[in-house]
């Protein structure tokens, strides 16, 4: 049995294929069914004589159903599976028909082979032929049923028998059953491959989610200990730099200082401010980075803003004897809504590199606008053109990139301040552009959306260049109490406050804070937020919830310059945050603003030792006529120099002292002190008039 079993077994090219191995089963079982079926035929054909007639169409139709499945074994073996394939729908389907076509017509029972024989064809060649076979099928069915409706047919030779039937059903149903159970078992396990598919892609996405939450844990760790050092970097920077930038500006300003040292403290300040911008780049890019960059919106005086960044740059280009001009167009509003500390950054940063890498030649700024959508919107043209050493084409595309300096450029800087110009470009809702030639120079076109408003709108502010002299009479002895851990800090703070008029203590650390405001009781705090043994919060904390706690003013002093601590320090119940290094005038702007303090002040920019300080007040320019005050505050805002200095002229010849402090800012191109002093004039004029 064996030997006989090995020796039926489907060999050849096709013997791996599981259709074919199925195929070559069905046909043997086939085979077997029509030998008998066909021996019975023919034995029953000879001992009964009324079939005797029908003999020659049994033997024929029986010849075709044992030589059918015969033949397509024989292909199987060679390994033509196709043929086999065709060779089989073929002969039953002709052997079938002569059947029904000879016992019975379209009421045969083997009639169920044109449905078996469709099924078999999808199996084994797929939808297309399945087609083209069940219309072979179908075709002959209705042609059968089509003559017997005429009356042609069926041809009845002899009488079918319950044998003969029983072996047509057993046919096809082997015929229809077999492809059917072998298409069923293959979806069956198609479908248990898409099931494991399916379980082994869930594993693969969870899998894949758990690597990108750890991925993500780790990017938010490593974001968070970025700030954290930065943070911490800032405020160990910032700290001896705010004693630094202070000290050398109050001794500067001492009048029996020489002038050789006076440069040498110039010196020191602008090296400290070197240091401090890049300070601020740094940290303005992780800012950017983190997306944490705010914009606060305010009305401003544009023209004033860009006069003062232009004017920054004055001495620097005077230095390298290069010509600075700025333009401002009549369509640019005087007065608009945006970021002044943003466009400011973004225009001393343009103007500085422009005036940096140009050696000879000019420096043009122009300021133009031109309407955009709604009747107060604006969009600003700024532009900042040089006859410098430009760009190289290939450093173009990547000029704008963090800590990138084109090839041509000396090494200055660490190659910030284009990228941060663009952040902040963008952020203001804007765009900026370069266009260079090297060695022709470069142009920078900056266009920003903003809102133009009326002057009426603006917050009064402080004067450009003015110091605190002392405080109004009439006021409150106000007591200021200073918290900071370092002493160089403490005592720069001490000295501005003392020279001012306050009254000032000090403490070193948040349980001396707690302790001094209970037995002294401030009208304001100045709070460091990094403080030993109890932090500047909780002194803050333990402060506000005393008697009077309420109602002191305090207001956190900080290194740090993310604007995250500031949302923590207004909801810790503090009331305002200023940034280490300070500046004097934000010091007293702050105060003014949280106390009501007034101050008596001199406008008076820095003047050399020995000059006599003659301080600029509304109530000097109100003596002049109005058709003079008109005419120099026309001349000041069109900034032209030759203007102003013939009205200054006229105005000396009938106010000498005026006249000597006009011409020390118009010589110094310090314009903005004039402007503001000649508003605070027309508002003076205009109430007294009411």
């Amino acid at each position: 049995m064996g030997r006989l079993a090995r020796a039926l077994r489907l060999k050849g090219p096709v013997a791996d294929q599981p259709t074919a191995r199925t195929f070559y089963a069905l046909l043997w079982g086939l085979q077997l069914l029509f030998t008998i079926h066909a021996g019975i035929g023919i034995l029953l054909t000879i001992r009964n004589e009324s079939f005797q007639e029908g003999f020659g169409f049994v033997a024929l139709v029986n010849a075709l159903l044992v030589l059918t499945p015969g033949t397509c074994l024989i292909l199987l073996r060679r390994g033509l599976l196709r043929p086999a394939g065709a060779v089989y729908l073929a002969g039953v389907w002709l052997a079938y028909t002569l059947i029904i076509l000879f016992n019975g017509g379209i009421h045969h029972v083997g009639l169920a082979v044109y449905i078996a024989l469709p099924v078999s064809a999808a199996w084994l060649f797929g939808y297309r032929p399945a087609l083209w076979t069940a219309a072979a099928c179908l075709g002959s069915a209705t042609t059968m049923a089509v003559l017997e409706t005429i009356g042609v047919g069926p041809l009845h030779y002899f009488q079918g028998l319950p044998i003969g039937i029983w072996f047509v059903l057993l046919e096809c149903s082997l015929m229809g059953v077999v492809p059917v159970a072998t298409v069923l078992s293959s979806l069956q396990g198609a479908l248990v491959e898409l099931q494991e598919h399916r379980h082994h892609l869930e594993d693969q996405v969870q899998r894949r989610t758990a690597e990108l939450v750890e991925a993500r844990d780790q990017a938010e760790r490593a974001s968070r200990a970025k700030t954290t050092f930065l943070a911490s970097m800032s405020h160990e920077l910032r700290t001896p730099l705010n004693a630094i930038l202070g000290f050398s500006a109050i001794v500067r300003t001492d009048g029996g200082l020489s002038d050789e040292h006076r440069k040498d403290l110039e010196i020191v300040g602008n090296s400290g401010e070197h240091l401090l911008a890049l300070i601020d780049d740094i940290l303005d890019t992780a800012k950017i980075e983190t997306g944490s960059v705010v914009v606060e919106s305010e009305g401003f005086n544009l023209h004033v803003l860009v006069n003062d960044a232009v004017n920054m740059m004055r001495e620097r280009a005077r230095a390298k004897n290069l010509e600075l001009t700025l333009d401002l167009s009549p369509s640019a509003p005087r007065c608009v809504r945006s970021d002044p500390g943003k466009l400011r950054q973004v225009l001393v940063n343009l103007v500085g590199n422009a005036v940096k890498y140009t050696d000879e030649g000019r420096v043009a700024v122009r300021l133009d606008a031109k309407p955009a959508d709604g009747c107060s919107q604006v969009l600003l043209l700024l532009d900042v053109e040089d006859t410098g050493i430009g760009i190289a084409l290939q450093d173009q595309s990547r000029i704008f990139d963090p800590f990138v300096q084109a090839g041509t450029r000396t090494r200055q800087g660490v190659g910030l301040g284009l990228a941060i110009c663009r952040n902040v470009v963008q952020v203001l809702g804007g765009i900026i552009q370069l266009e260079s030639q090297p060695g022709r120079g470069t142009r920078f076109h900056v266009e920003v959306p903003a809102e133009a408003v009326d002057p009426s709108e603006l917050r009064s502010q402080a004067l450009y260049g003015e110091q605190v002299i002392g405080l109004q009479p009439g006021q409150p002895e106000y007591r200021i109490l200073i918290v900071e851990d370092q002493k160089e800090n403490r005592l720069l703070l001490d000295r501005l406050l003392r020279a001012a008029g306050f009254q000032v203590r000090g403490a070193e650390d948040g349980l001396q804070a707690v302790e001094a405001f209970r037995v002294w009781r401030p009208h304001f705090i100045w709070m460091d937020l990094g403080l030993p043994i109890l932090g500047g919060l909780e002194a803050a904390k333990s402060i506000r919830a005393m008697e009077s706690g309420s109602e002191v003013k305090i207001v956190a002093v900080t290194a740090s310059a993310f604007a995250s601590e500031r949302e923590q320090v207004l909801a810790a119940g503090l009331d305002d945050l200023l940034r280490k290094p300070y500046r004097p005038r934000e010091i007293f702007e702050c105060m003014s603003r949280h106390l009501g303090v007034r101050y008596l002040h001199d406008a008076m920019p820095q003047i050399a030792a020995g000059e006599p300080r003659v301080a600029m007040r509304p109530e000097d320019l109100a003596s002049l006529p109005a058709e003079q005050l008109e005419e120099l505050e026309q001349a000041v805002v069109s900034l032209d120099p030759e203007r102003i200095a013939r009205i200054v002229h006229q105005i000396s010849d009938r106010n000498a002292s005026l006249g000597a402090v006009l011409k020390r800012l118009v010589d110094s191109f310090v314009y903005t002190p004039i402007f503001t002093t000649l508003q605070s004039c027309r508002r003076t004029t205009t109430q007294t008039g009411q």
